[in-house]
C-alpha cells in the first residue's frame, strides 16, 4: 500500500483525526483496505467487530447480518474506507445502528407491513440513509435548528457568517457522505439531525453518547432534514462566491405539504445528559419516546 502526499484539507474529516483519516493511498495488495483499518482497529480503545476482506455483493440485510456475527466486510473501495473510519471513531453508534436493522426486520420477517419500494420499512429506510449520508448540525442557538428544519438558508448559512463557526459544526456521520466529499458537488446534501448543545467543545465520548441517543429516536426518513454541504462556511471557497446561495434547485424552499408524524422532521435539545424534543416554528410535535434514552451501555454489539 502506497500512500499519496496531499496537501488538501477537509474540515468536515475532524472527528476522524483530520486529513490523515482520507482515503489517499494506492491499493497494492488485495485486502489492503481492511489490513489498514484492523491496524488501527488494534491500536483503538474501542471494542469493535474485525473488517474482513469482501469481494461479495452482498445484500443489504444480507451485510447487517454479518456485521451481528462479528465481521465487517470491507472491499478495497474507499467507500467501505471511509465506513471502517465511522466504525473507529463511532462503534457504539454503528452497532446501535446494526442491531435496529436485525431487530426490525426479525419483528417483521412473517408480518405484512407497509414496507418502501426496496423492501425496508421506513424505520430501516431511515437507519441506511443515517447510515450513508446522516449528520449531526449542533448549535448552541436553537434559531439556527429552527432555520436548518425550515429551509430559512439566509439566517442558516448567511446571517452573521463571519461567527458561524463559534455558533454551530456539522458532524458527518453517512460514511456515503464522507466518500462523496473529495468530488463534492453542489447539490449533495447531507441527511441531518439537528441539535442545540451547552457547547460545541464536545469529547468524542460524550459526541457518541449524543449521536446514540439521537438514532434511538429515528422513525423515517423524513425525520431528517436535508443541509447543502458544500454551503456550510468555511468547507469550500465556492461558497464565498456572490450568489452561491442565490440558486433555487439546491437551496430551495421548505415542502409545505402535510405529514405523518413519522415523517416530522426532527430537532432536539441536549443539557449534557438528556434529549428532549425542540419545537420549531411551524412544526407539530411526534410522538417521543420518552426524555431519555437507555445508556449507551446497554447496547451490545449488533
Amino acid at each position: 500500500m502506497s500512500v499519496v502526499e496531499t496537501s488538501s484539507v477537509s474540515p468536515w474529516l475532524w472527528p476522524y483525526g483530520g486529513d490523515s483519516a482520507s482515503f489517499c493511498f494506492h491499493i497494492d495488495r488485495e485486502g489492503d483496505v481492511s489490513r489498514l483499518l484492523n491496524h488501527q482497529r488494534d491500536r483503538s480503545v474501542h471494542a469493535l467487530p474485525r473488517f474482513q476482506h469482501s469481494t461479495d455483493n452482498l445484500g443489504a440485510l444480507e451485510y447487517e447480518r454479518f456485521v451481528q456475527s462479528g465481521e465487517i466486510p470491507t472491499r478495497d473501495l474507499s467507500h467501505d474506507w471511509y465506513n471502517g473510519q465511522v466504525w473507529l471513531a463511532f462503534p457504539q453508534v454503528k452497532q446501535l445502528i446494526n442491531s435496529r436493522h436485525i431487530e426490525d426486520a426479525n419483528c417483521f420477517e412473517n408480518i405484512a407491513v407497509d414496507l418502501s419500494a426496496n423492501g425496508r420499512s421506513r424505520l430501516r429506510d431511515a437507519l441506511t440513509l443515517f447510515d450513508e449520508s446522516g449528520a449531526l448540525f449542533l448549535t448552541t442557538e436553537f434559531s439556527l435548528c429552527n432555520a436548518l428544519v425550515n429551509h430559512d438558508w439566509k439566517t442558516l448559512l448567511l446571517d452573521q457568517r463571519e461567527k458561524w463557526h463559534a455558533r454551530a459544526k456539522v458532524l458527518l456521520l453517512g460514511h456515503g457522505l464522507l466518500d462523496s466529499m473529495h468530488k463534492a458537488h453542489k447539490g449533495l446534501c447531507a441527511k441531518v439531525i439537528p441539535v442545540q448543545v451547552p457547547s460545541l467543545d464536545l469529547s468524542s465520548a460524550e459526541l457518541q453518547r449524543l449521536v446514540l441517543l439521537v438514532v434511538e429516536q429515528l422513525r423515517g426518513p423524513g425525520n431528517l432534514s436535508p443541509l447543502p454541504v458544500m454551503g456550510v462556511p468555511g468547507w469550500f471557497q465556492d461558497s464565498d462566491v456572490p450568489g452561491f446561495y442565490e440558486d433555487p434547485t439546491v437551496y430551495r424552499a421548505k415542502p409545505t405539504r402535510q405529514v405523518s408524524s413519522s415523517h416530522e422532521r426532527l430537532a432536539f435539545v441536549w443539557d449534557g445528559s438528556t434529549l428532549a424534543l425542540g419545537k420549531c416554528v411551524g412544526q407539530s410535535l411526534p410522538e417521543f419516546q420518552g426524555e431519555e434514552s437507555p445508556d449507551s451501555s446497554e447496547h451490545g454489539a449488533g
